[in-house]
């Protein structure tokens, strides 16, 4: 079973993070995307959440931030649903290696914050 990803963040940025993924390992049926608007409540935000993941049982999310409406959101969805897993600090490596593996959502909620965290490096400069 194909377990489904969702960006959930603020403004484009989940958008971007699937446009990019997307370029890199080509179209994903998986992804969802649920962005944050400027002016929406958090109730309203949720409610979109829930919406996008209907009656799947099980769902991986992936937050942009620790503690902001779209991580909160989620974790208010969680509590009423069993099989979802929420993953904070959402950047591509993490969305990579979550797209190209496979596993149950405990699995791949483990990878997810594993590649997140090797993916933030400081590169040498190469000098010349």
């Amino acid at each position: 079973m194909t377990i489904p990803v969702l960006l959930a963040g603020h403004g484009a940025l989940p958008s971007g993070a699937a446009d990019a993924a997307e370029f890199v390992v080509g179209p994903q049926s998986r992804l969802l995307v649920c962005e944050l608007g400027p002016a929406e409540s958090p109730d309203t935000y949720g409610e979109r959440l829930a919406d996008l993941v209907g009656d799947a049982p099980e769902v991986l999310v992936l937050a942009d931030l620790p503690g902001g409406t779209p991580a909160n959101a989620a974790k208010l969805f969680a509590a009423r649903r069993t099989g979802v897993r929420i993953v904070t600090g959402l950047n591509l490596p993490m969305l990579l290696e979550v797209l190209v593996r496979d596993g149950d959502v405990d699995e791949l909620a483990a990878i997810a914050q594993a590649a997140g965290k090797g993916g933030v490096l400081t590169e040498p400069v190469l000098s010349r």
